[in-house]
């Protein structure tokens, strides 16, 4: 399933389901707390959240380090306490450590996900509306055409640079998608593989400052590996093209803007989910959630390409 998901459901949703009373908070619960790339807003946003929803919560942290194999051997040495169901449910940020623990636990532990894109592409959950299983969470996949409309606002696209990491799920899915979108709305789109472990992200900013690439725009999604370097990208070509990104990681790297969901935001949300999970409530009829996107622009790269930011947009420096 494409990330054009049922977007007005999800947003329904989220806002549809008010959290009961939390007798949960009379029992200390263990949750294991699975990171794909280390502590993030999303996470400080959710433990402020859960706590205030009066949970008190001893958290046990795995974190893979963009690893696939180092998360998955670290989450089998848990295998005895798994089994003997120890945790009362996981946390799990992304969709590679998502999907890695989801593989591990399988359904003896109660899964709530956070930033994952596409939930029922990545085989996580069976739809949005009913997962289906032990797994729900939070979603950041705004479809590709709600970002494109907020994005071309601000400047017309006519020949767009997608920068993804093929070896993420997610990353493949939305470049599928930006390529959809590019072909119905006449824009000449060039995709481009960049991957840790070598010269490739190396490669194509050389080609672009030496003009050898020559684009209106580039772009790139909800990408664990992009994010990451992020401002390295943006110090080599933030002043040469308009960046824009799905997610604030990218414009407070720099980047001049992005339209999705905030990770407090997410984060927020997924303490919600939790909470009702932790409450008694049935992953497999509990909905998925997208919190409502927003606007967020880099002062410094608006002034630099000349673009006024909407009235409602969030300013990074």
């Amino acid at each position: 399933m494409k990330v054009r998901f049922l977007f007005a459901a999800l947003l329904g949703a989220l806002v549809a389901l008010p959290l009961s009373a939390v007798p949960a908070a009379a029992q200390e619960k263990n949750i294991l707390f699975v990171l794909w790339k280390g502590f993030t807003a999303s996470e400080e946003a959710f433990k402020v959240r859960l706590a205030e929803l009066g949970i008190k919560a001893n958290y046990r942290e795995i974190n893979g380090n963009q690893d696939r194999g180092a998360l998955a051997s670290a989450l089998q040495a848990l295998e005895a306490e798994i089994e003997a169901k120890a945790f009362h449910a996981a946390y799990t940020h992304g969709t590679p450590a998502t999907q890695v623990a989801t593989s591990v636990v399988r359904d003896r532990v109660p899964v709530v996900f956070d930033i994952v894109v596409d939930p029922v592409g990545a085989k996580l959950v069976k739809s949005l509306q009913e997962p289906g299983g032990t797994v729900t969470g939070v979603t950041n996949g705004v479809p590709i055409a709600t970002q494109f409309d907020a994005l071309t606002k601000l400047k017309p696209i006519r020949t767009l640079l997608v920068l993804f990491n093929s070896r993420e799920p997610n990353s493949n899915i939305v470049e599928n998608e930006v390529r959809s979108w590019a072909e119905k709305n006449g824009v000449n789109i060039t995709s481009r593989r960049v991957t840790p472990g070598n010269e490739s992200l190396k490669e194509v900013l050389a080609e672009i400052t030496s003009g050898k690439v020559k684009v209106d725009a580039v772009y790139a999604g909800a990408d664990n590996y992009v994010g990451s370097v992020a401002g390295e990208i943006h110090a080599a070509i933030g002043n040469i093209v308009p960046l824009f990104g799905a997610t604030q990681t990218y414009t407070k790297a720099g980047w001049l803007a992005a339209y999705g969901a905030s990770a407090t935001d997410m984060g927020i949300a997924a303490a919600e989910q939790m909470a009702k999970v932790l409450n008694g409530a049935n992953p497999a009829t509990l909905p998925v959630l997208l919190p409502k996107p927003k606007f967020f622009m880099s002062k410094a790269a608006a002034e630099k390409h000349g673009i006024t930011p909407p009235a409602d947009a969030i300013m990074d420096n």
